[in-house]
């Protein structure tokens, strides 16, 4: 029987003799390293906290330029857009005045089967009929123009 308390005999002596501190001072290295493991985890997070501030900062001042960059983007577009359209309404006006003289000199150039009064007739209605065509396109022109110098 003897035989078998042997090899816990020997178990329990390596344990005891691989223990140099008692459970006092245990206690107290566990209390010691946890209270610095604390600190190192508290200064880990201020060091986290500076990290984050900075990019933070970072991502801030990069919408900052990016707000300005786009405002500025925005403003050279609309004002690209605004002359895009001036530039058409003076072409567009252009070819239509080109147009309607052509208009015009086709129905005086009619006129010239009339005589006398039929004559005289037809080429005031020529003549109203261009200013009337001539007042519309420059009203849509204008229209344009404002359209353009409002735009936003």
């Amino acid at each position: 029987m003897m035989n078998r308390f042997i090899p816990l005999v020997a178990v329990a002596v390596l344990l005891l003799a691989g223990c140099d501190k008692t459970p006092t001072e245990t206690s107290n290295d566990v209390a010691e390293a946890r209270k610095e493991a604390s600190q190192d985890v508290s200064e880990a997070r201020q060091d986290a906290s500076k990290i984050e501030d900075k990019a933070d900062a970072k991502v801030a001042a990069a919408q900052d330029v990016y707000a300005r960059t786009d405002e500025t983007a925005r403003a050279k577009l609309t004002r690209a857009e605004s002359e895009a359209m001036i530039s058409k309404a003076h072409a567009d006006f252009d070819v239509a005045l080109v147009e309607a003289n052509g208009r015009h000199d086709i129905a005086i150039e009619k006129c010239g089967q009339f005589t006398g009064v039929d004559k005289t007739a037809c080429l005031s209605t020529a003549d109203a009929d261009f200013t009337a065509e001539q007042a519309a396109i420059t009203a849509t022109r204008d229209a344009v123009l404002v359209q353009a110098e409002h735009h936003d």
